[in-house]
C-alpha cells in the first residue's frame, strides 16, 4: 500500500514509438532491463509505452532507426513542469498572501467611543505611547490586557474601565470615565407635571403630594405630583416631588404603502474581506462563507497603473432584500405595521401602542394611503420648579 502511494509520485513518461518490426524493439527494451509500466498498441508500426523517466537515456541509446516522441509526463516531473510554467503566478500568489497577512495584522484605524471629545483626544495620545495607532502592528491579547491595566493604574482617578476591541484592521476603544461625586446642594424643588395632554394610566410617586389620579384627563403643564405639602389647604412644607407618570396619548399618522414592495435592509452582519480585482472581476481571498446579497465599501490598498490589477480591502455588509407583490388586504396590513414602526421611532423606548383605528383609506392603482389614529401608553413625566415660600413667615401671618 505504501509502495503504491510512493510509485504514484515517481517521475514517469509516455513515449510514442514508430518504426518497422516494433516487437523487436520491445524485446530489446526488455533485454536492457527497462521496466515497461504500460504498453498501448496504436498500429502495426506504432506503440505508446510508459516508463520511468530515469530510463529515458537507455531508450535513446538503443532506439537506432526508431522514432521516439515524448507524449506526456507523470508524477513529480509533471508537478515540477506545472510549477515552472506557472512560476510567475505562484510568485504573485505568494506575495499576495504575504501582503494580506501583513496588512491584516496592521492597524488602519483607531476609534475611541465616548461622548467627551477631550477624553477621546487624551486617550488617543496615551495609546500612541503603546504603539496603538494607525499603521502599527496589532497587539497580542496579553499585551492589550497589560496596556489596559497600566492605563487604569496610571489614571485611576480619571478612568473607570477601558476595553480594546479588535474589528478587522480597526481598534475600537470603549472607555468609561470615573465619576467623582461632589456635594451639590439642589436649592430648587420641583413639581411633577404633564409633558403633554393625555388620560392618566398610572401614577408612581416617590415623594410629594399626588393631585391627579388614574383616568384623570390632564393637559400639558398640569401638576400631577406637587412639591407643596398641604394640610387643610395650607402649605405646611415643600419638597422635591419625584415620580413617574404614564398616560394614554394620541397620534395621527399618514402612511403610503405600494402593492409592489421592494426594499433592501442591512442585517447586523458585517465583515472585512481582502480581495484582488482583475479588470472588472473581484476575487475574494479566504472568504469561505459569502453573503447572498451585500453592500460593499471598497478601500484600494495597492493599485498597478500598468496591469489592470489591484488589491482591495472591502467592508461587506449583509443585506436582506424584500421583493413582493401584495394584495389589497395585505398592503393595508403592512401599511399599519409601517405606521407603527414610524411612530415608535419618535417615542421613548418604554412607550407602547395600545390600539389603532383607520380613519381614512384611499386605494390607488399602485398603492394604498391610510390615515391612522393611534392610542399610545407613554411616559409623560416632566418637571417644573416649585415657587419658594417662606412657610414660617406665612404661618406667623
Amino acid at each position: 500500500m505504501k509502495n503504491s502511494f510512493i510509485n504514484r509520485f515517481k517521475s514517469k513518461i509516455k513515449i510514442n514509438i514508430k518504426g518497422k518490426n516494433i516487437e523487436r524493439f520491445i524485446r530489446r527494451i526488455i533485454k536492457n532491463k527497462i521496466e515497461i509500466i504500460s504498453l498501448e498498441k496504436i498500429k502495426y508500426n506504432e506503440i505508446n509505452i510508459i516508463i520511468y523517466k530515469k530510463d529515458l537515456e537507455k531508450i535513446e541509446e538503443i532506439k537506432t532507426i526508431y522514432e521516439l516522441e515524448l507524449k506526456r509526463k507523470y508524477g513529480i516531473i509533471k508537478i515540477l513542469d506545472i510549477l515552472k510554467i506557472n512560476k510567475y503566478l505562484l510568485i504573485f500568489i505568494l506575495i499576495g498572501i504575504m501582503i494580506i497577512y501583513t496588512l491584516s495584522n496592521i492597524i488602519f484605524s483607531v476609534e475611541v467611543v465616548h461622548s467627551d471629545s477631550s477624553l477621546r483626544s487624551f486617550l488617543k495620545e496615551e495609546l500612541k505611547k503603546y504603539n496603538i495607532d494607525k499603521y502599527y502592528f496589532k497587539k497580542s491579547y496579553n499585551k492589550k490586557e497589560e496596556i489596559k491595566k497600566e492605563l487604569l493604574k496610571k489614571y485611576k482617578e480619571k478612568l473607570e474601565w477601558i476595553e480594546i476591541e479588535e474589528s478587522g484592521t480597526k481598534y475600537i476603544i470603549r472607555v468609561e470615565e470615573r465619576k467623582i461625586n461632589k456635594d451639590k446642594n439642589n436649592l430648587n424643588k420641583n413639581h411633577v407635571v404633564a409633558k403633554k395632554n393625555g388620560i392618566i394610566i398610572s401614577v408612581d410617586a416617590k415623594s410629594g403630594e399626588i393631585l391627579k389620579n388614574k383616568n384623570d384627563y390632564v393637559k400639558k403643564g398640569d401638576i400631577i405630583i406637587s412639591g407643596n405639602i398641604t394640610l387643610n389647604e395650607n402649605i405646611k412644607n415643600q419638597t422635591n416631588a419625584e415620580g413617574t407618570i404614564y398616560a394614554e396619548t394620541w397620534y395621527t399618522i399618514n402612511v403610503t404603502f405600494p402593492y409592489h414592495y421592494k426594499q433592501v435592509n442591512l442585517t447586523n452582519n458585517k465583515k472585512t474581506v481582502f480581495t484582488i480585482k482583475f479588470i472588472d472581476k473581484y476575487y475574494d481571498l479566504f472568504n469561505f462563507k459569502k453573503y447572498k446579497t451585500k453592500k460593499i465599501k471598497n478601500t484600494i490598498l495597492i493599485k498597478n497603473n500598468i496591469v489592470p490589477i489591484s488589491f482591495i480591502k472591502q467592508k461587506q455588509y449583509e443585506t436582506n432584500e424584500i421583493d413582493k407583490i401584495y394584495k389589497k388586504e395585505e398592503a393595508i396590513k403592512e401599511a399599519v405595521n409601517k405606521g407603527k414602526e414610524e411612530l415608535l421611532k419618535k417615542l421613548d423606548k418604554d412607550s407602547e401602542i395600545l390600539n389603532y383605528r383607520i380613519l381614512e383609506k384611499y386605494e390607488e392603482k399602485e398603492k394604498v394611503k391610510l390615515k391612522i389614529f393611534f392610542i399610545v401608553k407613554e411616559n409623560i413625566t416632566d418637571y417644573m420648579i416649585v415657587e419658594n415660600i417662606d412657610i414660617q413667615e406665612k404661618e406667623k401671618g
